[in-house]
């Protein structure tokens, strides 16, 4: 599970070449643990997952912790970002590639890397998966939204979407509610079957129902979640289906891309972020405030909710993550000090 290997002179990046260079010269090395999928998976239960990503959004509200603008470059569809972060004791960099089109490939959208260092020294302490600990931080982060914004006794669950993130989206949301319905919904029978063997090994009680269309899902589920890369609205605009729900939208991260169809907004008071960068950074909160269908003043910090500073109001809720550094440095870090 956890491979310490002597890692000498490792980067992942071409930044550090000098400092790697004059260890190599005095003969100073250092180890550096690398910490594969597993391990990252089972570490710690899904709440402790939770409460660093409440941490994470406190402190980074509080000016706690230091986020640059991360660097986004587009190939074609596809996607590499590097995002940096400084917090008190530690920082963090990951690399991220995401390439859309390997679901049809059989492969992860998202492969990815995050370094973790020591704060003081700059010492590196950890190279981890990146891609297992994105899923784990995002499906948590998608759990504070459910946390604060849905009823305790919330029972149906949707989920559109069933890669990797769709998968650990609906183990945490499980984890936060007493779900015992959970309705599914991807592109072929087969997903969706696999989806739900490999799901019951975890929550043997919940039914899981593959649905056959998007309406049928969103007219039966208390909670809709939506974890794709579309391009295009994958919940319906009609019949006004979401009024009394929550919205958990996850997949859209650039200005092009769209989950969540503009007639949903009229009825939303509030719109929640992980994060105010996503007002530039997602189609679902770019476009909605261009067309004027929502107002900036509209949309909340969701940290504004958990440190009590802003009430929940009107009967539809919809929370937006587009996601930051502070969540992968307070994932790392979690891991990091479990294994230490």
């Amino acid at each position: 599970m956890l491979n310490e290997t002597l890692v000498v002179l490792l980067y992942i990046t071409q930044i550090h070449s000098n400092f790697i260079c004059e260890n190599f010269i005095e003969e100073k090395f250092f180890y550096m643990i690398q910490i594969d999928s597993d391990t990252i998976g089972n570490i710690v239960p899904f709440k402790e997952w939770v409460n660093a990503m409440e941490e994470a959004l406190i402190d980074t509200a509080n000016g706690r912790v230091e986020v640059p603008p991360r660097t986004h470059i587009d190939r074609g569809e596809n996607t590499f970002l590097l995002m940096p972060c400084f917090g008190e004791n530690y920082f963090s960099t990951k690399l991220v590639s995401v390439f859309p089109e390997n679901t049809k490939k059989g492969e992860p959208m998202i492969y990815g890397s995050v370094l973790l260092n020591d704060g003081q020294t700059g010492k590196p302490l950890a190279v981890m998966d990146g891609s297992k600990l994105t899923a784990m931080r995002t499906a948590a982060v998608g759990a504070v939204g459910i946390k604060y914004l849905s009823p305790e006794d919330t029972d149906t669950l949707g989920v559109i979407g069933l890669g990797r993130q769709g998968f650990h989206q609906a183990l945490f949301a499980c984890q936060q509610r007493p779900i015992r319905q959970l309705r599914i919904l991807d592109r072929t029978n087969n997903i969706m079957t696999r989806f739900k063997e490999r799901f019951n090994t975890f929550y043997q009680d919940v039914e899981v129902i593959p649905c056959k269309s998007a309406m049928d899902l969103c007219r039966a589920s208390d909670i809709v979640i939506t974890a794709t890369g579309s391009h295009h609205p994958v919940v319906p605009g009609e019949e006004q289906w979401w009024r009394g729900k929550t919205i958990i939208g996850i997949g859209s991260y650039k200005p092009d891309m769209r989950e969540i169809p503009d007639e949903i907004f009229p009825d939303v008071k509030q719109v929640f972020v992980d994060t105010m960068h996503g007002l530039q950074e997602a189609g679902d909160l770019a476009e909605p405030v261009q067309r004027k269908l929502i107002q900036v003043d509209q949309v909340i910090p969701i940290s504004d909710v958990i440190l009590k500073k802003r009430e929940v109001e009107g009967e539809t809720r919809f929370f937006k993550s587009v996601g930051m550094a502070a969540f992968d440095l307070y994932g790392a870090k979690l891991i990091y000090e479990n294994l230490s």
